[in-house]
């Protein structure tokens, strides 16, 4: 993600993609919208066996990287 082994926003915590889409503080309100249009966390984590649910579910990660300006982190 970056050089820094730590969230630019969370000092104690590492920078990971899993940080940075499920518990990164800076980032709450645009995980939620994220969270509330996926069925399940499963989707958003690539569990999803369903090629339509699982495009959209990339479609709505990549919206929320970009909304959130993290596309370049990930």
């Amino acid at each position: 993600m970056t050089d820094s082994p730590h969230c630019p926003w969370c000092p104690t915590q590492p920078d990971t993609p899993e940080h940075l889409l499920l518990h990164c503080s800076r980032h709450l309100s645009h995980r939620a919208a994220l969270l509330h249009s996926l069925p399940t966390l499963i989707d958003l984590l690539g569990g999803c066996t369903n090629t339509n649910q699982a495009f959209k579910s990339l479609n709505l990660t990549r919206t929320f990287l970009q909304k959130t300006n993290q596309l370049h982190r990930i």
